[in-house]
């Protein structure tokens, strides 16, 4: 479950983020995860709250996810739209194959709120 070394990874950085401000803690996680990541984010967020534990000035942060739909544009008449499918997408209105990925592959820190 790779879910699990990432959030390790965040963890890692958010201590030493916490360090580097000489936080007291830190209250609040803010991620950005598209559907194209490869993330299954409810064992994300299951991996982060279990190993949090592990990081006193984390312990308590609270991890809110936003998941990022995957969008396309087409490229033969411009139309952009979501998809559930992301095999072979097919534009809506042309029928065109010809698409462009323009969302869904994230995985980013949106914000942290720190306590100092």
């Amino acid at each position: 479950m790779h879910e699990t070394s990432i959030a390790m990874g965040l963890l890692q950085s958010l201590d030493e983020l916490a360090e580097k401000e000489k936080a007291k803690k830190i209250t609040k996680v803010r991620v950005r995860i598209g559907k194209l990541s490869g993330i299954v984010v409810d064992s994300f967020a299951f991996a982060f709250d279990a190993i949090k534990a592990e990081y006193p000035k984390i312990a308590s942060a609270k991890l809110e996810i936003e998941e990022v739909p995957v969008e396309y544009e087409c490229l033969d008449c411009g139309k952009v739209f979501e998809v559930e499918s992301v095999y072979f997408p097919e534009c809506p209105d042309c029928g065109s194959l010809n698409v462009k990925l323009l969302r869904g592959e994230e995985l980013e820190v949106i914000d942290v709120e720190i306590e100092v």
